[in-house]
């Protein structure tokens, strides 16, 4: 009796450690074929998030492997009110430069058609003639300054010598401070650019939420070079304006010596016929 009471209660016992035992298989196999799936799962996510943040060369135009500029359009969107405004500033550079290759020459500032006819009345003395004719051209840089020395053709020498560098000055200076602008432009276009570039690298920084290394230090140098887009328009157009500002002062610096010896020359033929 006693031995069969000892089986009996071995037998449930024995059975509890078998579904026992069965249990923690059936759940080591459960979790060996659902781990692989869910590190799958999550390493395609984590990947998909790394490329939601990556930016794409259609985005930025910039090709975030190599550096190229692949899309010049998106890189001047991405600073649109201050690459526009140098834009601007580069149309306006541009007109002032041909405007001033058309006036500022010889035939512009110093006609010989007008150089020879007020040269022909002052030879001839008629000085009232050779004022009136230069009072009705007020649009030739020569003609004030010839029309100074006519109205004091009673003066010394030495007087009407001052009185042309006077006035020649005068309309010097205010040709040269047009030209100027061509200047100016050239030192404006890259504050501005250095300006947006600061702007958008604020920008970049403020706004840095990233959830892997690889993420945040791709994103970062993608927003400095498109924050950095902004110096590139205004350097472009710093170098372009500074080549139009050479080119003009060259021009103007040949054009005002041959005037200056040309109303020298008229001012020594009015002395020159007194005597």
């Amino acid at each position: 009796m006693r031995s069969n009471d000892h089986g009996g209660r071995r037998r449930p016992i024995g059975l509890m450690a078998l579904s026992c035992v069965a249990v923690l298989a059936l759940s080591a196999l459960h979790l060996a074929v659902t781990t692989p799936a869910t590190a799958q799962d999550d390493a395609a996510s984590a990947n998909k998030q790394q490329a939601d943040e990556k930016p794409s060369a259609d985005e930025s135009g910039i090709d975030p492997e190599t550096g190229e500029m692949r899309n010049f359009g998106q890189v001047f969107m991405k600073s649109p009110v201050i690459n526009s405004i140098i834009i601007a500033l580069s149309v306006v550079a541009l007109f002032l430069f041909l405007f001033f290759l058309t006036t500022v020459n010889t035939a512009a500032m110093a006609p010989p058609g007008f150089v020879d006819d007020v040269t022909k009345l002052v030879i001839n003395q008629q000085f009232r003639e050779a004022t009136d004719l230069c009072r009705s051209r007020p649009g030739v840089f020569i003609a004030s300054i010839v029309q100074r020395c006519v109205e004091n053709a009673d003066k010394q020498h030495s007087v009407i010598l001052d009185i042309l560098d006077t006035e020649g000055k005068r309309r010097a200076d205010i040709l040269w401070n047009r030209i100027s602008y061509l200047a100016d432009i050239s030192n404006v276009a890259p504050m501005l650019g250095l300006f947006g570039t600061v702007y958008g690298m604020m920008r970049t920084f403020a706004a840095a939420r990233f959830t892997s290394l690889s993420a945040s230090s791709g994103a970062l140098t993608e927003g400095v070079a498109q924050a950095m887009s902004t110096t590139l328009f205004g350097l472009a157009v710093a170098i372009l304006a500074l080549a139009f500002y050479s080119i003009v002062k060259s021009r103007a610096t040949k054009v005002l010596s041959e005037i200056e010896h040309t109303v020298h020359t008229i001012a020594d033929h009015i002395k020159r016929n007194e005597a």
